[in-house]
């Protein structure tokens, strides 16, 4: 598998995940006292879907620098782990 296919997996992967973790942010059916914060990550998320995985597509839709999107598109399910298991430590 070459490293194209391999990154365009990689963002259909986290196009998928973006899109369930951002309909439930976005619709949750949550207590109304937390429904700010729910928006509030549904909106980083999408921020950091459009920094890392667009950015990627664009670098493989072009040919160009396919190590540095295989990077952008790893950089995605990483940093939305790491924003996850932070906002379990803040609010255990």
């Amino acid at each position: 598998m070459t490293m194209r296919t391999t990154t365009i997996i990689a963002c259909v992967f986290n196009a998928v995940v973006w899109a369930l973790f951002a309909f439930e942010m976005f619709l949750s059916g949550s207590d109304p006292a937390t429904s700010g914060l729910d928006a509030a990550a549904g909106y980083v998320v999408t921020a950091l879907f459009l920094a890392t995985v667009v950015p990627a597509l664009a670098l493989i839709a072009f040919g160009r620098a396919p190590k540095a999107a295989l990077a952008l598109a790893l950089a995605f399910p990483l940093v939305v782990a790491g924003l996850f298991i932070a906002t379990i430590l803040v609010f255990a």
